[in-house]
C-alpha cells in the first residue's frame, strides 16, 4: 500500500519537489532516497494523513521544513492551491500509474538535462 501512495504522490506532483520544484528521481541514488512524502500540515499539528495533505519533497526541503505549520507562517500558498486541485481530481488506478510513471520519469530526465539544476 505504501508504494501505491508514493506513486500517487509522485504522479500528483509531476515528479517535482513541491517546495523547490527540483525534478526528483523515482528511485534511490547512492543508497539515499531523493524523494519523500511530506505532510504539508504536520500530523503533529492536526494535519490529516490523506492525499489532500501529502506533497512530494526532496530530502533537503523535507528536513528544512520539519514540523513547520504553513497556517502559522503563511508560507507556500501555491502548494495549498495545488493540494486543493489534487483533492478534487479523480484517483488514477494503480495499473494506470504503473504505465504513466515511467514516461513521467523520462520527461523529467530530459527536462533536467536541458534546464540544469533548479535548486533555489
Amino acid at each position: 500500500m505504501a508504494d501505491v501512495i508514493y506513486k500517487r504522490c509522485y504522479f500528483d506532483w509531476g515528479g517535482r519537489c513541491a517546495y523547490c520544484d527540483v525534478g526528483l528521481p523515482r528511485i534511490k541514488t547512492g543508497g539515499k532516497v531523493k524523494a519523500s512524502i511530506d505532510h504539508f500540515i504536520p500530523l503533529s499539528k492536526g494535519g490529516q494523513n490523506g492525499r489532500s495533505n501529502r506533497v512530494l519533497s526532496c530530502y533537503p526541503c523535507n528536513l528544512a521544513k520539519g514540523d513547520t505549520d504553513p497556517r502559522e507562517t503563511n508560507q507556500w500558498p501555491h502548494i495549498e492551491r495545488r493540494l486543493a486541485e489534487i483533492a478534487a481530481s479523480p484517483l488514477i488506478s494503480h495499473g494506470k500509474l504503473k504505465q504513466l510513471i515511467p514516461e513521467l520519469v523520462k520527461q523529467l530526465a530530459v527536462g533536467s538535462a536541458q534546464d540544469g539544476p533548479r535548486w533555489r
